[in-house]
């Protein structure tokens, strides 16, 4: 290179952070690089003239690891004059290890020498950036794979473009035929309707959760419900969206038989109620509102002796309360107080209710309102109290008359006792009917 054209490349060059340069391998093996930019000492820590009959500033400083492969890249670019391309590590004084990257093409020259001409750059910011981009990729691939749901990356023209499963049990259709399609060319119109809503409702508010959908997949029918985000894009044409489909047909089962268990509790003749530990209301079904007369605001958080009609005796109660806080099921009868100040009476049955482990955490009654029944009872004893003298009378002459009956007597005797038989026999069907038809009068 003559005095001008070098003047021309130091002015050229001059404000480059990185080196150009020209590198040459001599017949005998030797390497340097006549040529190199004023960069080399940001990259090297060297200055153009330290290395233009000599490459061992260059090799001082590279990484111990990394030198071999050097060698070994740039001995094949000159064997077979291909490109030299190489990213590796040097080690300047009073500085982190930097990471540079050369790239050349090389020439063989008359005298049998290869000479490259390239540029090297220092990548240590980029190289760091990448190390933290795919640490990040790790993670969240890792994120993923501890995630059980079905994860899909979908576009705003409802193609399905990536996904992720830890069970294809939980796919609709394998992979390769869904990715790269619209999802309404793979799933049931019913599904493929509910996600358009779920993409829709994010397009407007941003997100969108909760809408639900069911597949026959591998495992079997399963529900699904949808979660969509938004994926930031610099582009509004390339819009993405993240798309978790969680299974929850476990809960879904579970949540409907909870769902039957409150309307059948809920719709119960039987007033049904729940205590905790001290016997404060929790919960009252719509039947103890209905017999009670008291709102639920009035009743939860209270105890039940706000029904208390002073009848049931103190030792009565304890007994009950021993009986439920040892384990067992405690049945009997409450005269009890409505909110009106009448009474009535219910067959109760308590029993505690226990966790996992077996602890008592609530207590559970079901309670029958017996009040017409024992009005009935009451009815029919002193029904029974009252007319069973006028039953008496006639059924002891019956007893009495068949007695004598079995005696040796006249046909004529015989003839006027079975008139007096059957006039008692009437009397006993006149109070008999007497008694059916006051069983049948309203109580």
């Amino acid at each position: 290179m003559g005095q001008i054209e070098a003047e021309e490349f130091v002015k050229l060059s001059k404000h480059l952070p990185d080196m150009i340069y020209q590198f040459v391998r001599r017949p005998d093996g030797s390497y340097c690089l006549p040529i190199a930019s004023i960069g080399i000492k940001n990259i090297f820590d060297c200055d153009p003239e330290d290395v233009r009959e000599s490459f061992d500033p260059i090799v001082k400083v590279i990484h111990p690891e990394d030198l071999p492969k050097m060698v070994e890249t740039i001995e094949y670019a000159s064997q077979h004059l291909t490109e030299f391309i190489l990213e590796y590590r040097v080690c300047l004084p009073g500085k982190p290890i930097q990471w540079i990257y050369s790239r050349s093409t090389p020439e063989k020259l008359p005298d049998g020498s290869i000479a490259a001409y390239g540029f090297t750059a220092n990548i240590t910011e980029q190289k760091i950036a990448l190390e933290k981009i795919e640490k990040l990729a790790q993670k969240q691939e890792a994120i993923l794979k501890a995630i059980p749901f079905l994860v899909f990356e979908i576009g705003a023209d409802k193609v399905i473009y990536d996904f992720h499963s830890q069970s294809s049990d939980m796919l609709y259709s394998s992979p390769e035929s869904f990715l790269g399609k619209g999802y309404h060319e793979i799933l049931p119109k019913e599904a493929a309707v509910v996600i358009d809503i779920a993409l829709e409702e994010t397009l407007q508010k941003g997100y969108s959760n909760g809408l639900q959908y069911q597949l026959d997949v591998p495992q079997g029918k399963s529900w699904f419900e949808l979660t969509l985000t938004p994926i930031k894009h610099k582009s509004v044409e390339d819009e993405r969206f993240m798309m978790v489909a969680r299974d929850i047909t476990e809960k879904k089962l579970e949540n409907d038989q909870l769902l039957r268990l409150s309307h059948a509790v809920e719709q119960s003749t039987s007033s049904i109620v729940i205590t905790n530990l001290d016997g404060d209301l929790i919960y009252v079904n719509q039947q103890f509102l209905a017999i009670t007369g008291y709102t639920e605001e009035e009743v939860i958080g209270h105890n039940p002796r706000i029904l208390n009609s002073g009848y049931t005796k103190k030792e009565d109660y304890k007994a009950m309360w021993n009986t439920i806080k040892s384990g067992g099921t405690w049945r009997g009868e409450f005269l009890n107080r409505k909110k009106n100040g009448t009474t009535f009476w219910e067959d109760v049955i308590i029993s505690p209710v226990k966790d996992d482990e077996g602890r008592i955490i609530n207590f559970l009654a079901i309670k029958t309102d017996i009040t017409k029944q024992k009005k009935t009872d009451e009815k029919l004893r002193k029904i029974v109290w009252n007319q069973s003298h006028q039953v008496r009378g006639p059924l002891t002459d019956i007893l009495g008359i068949l007695n004598i009956l079995k005696m040796n007597i006249s046909e004529e005797e015989k003839i006027t006792l079975m008139e007096q038989l059957e006039i008692a026999a009437k009397q006993l069907d006149q109070v008999i009917h007497k008694v059916i038809d006051e069983t049948k009068k309203p109580v």
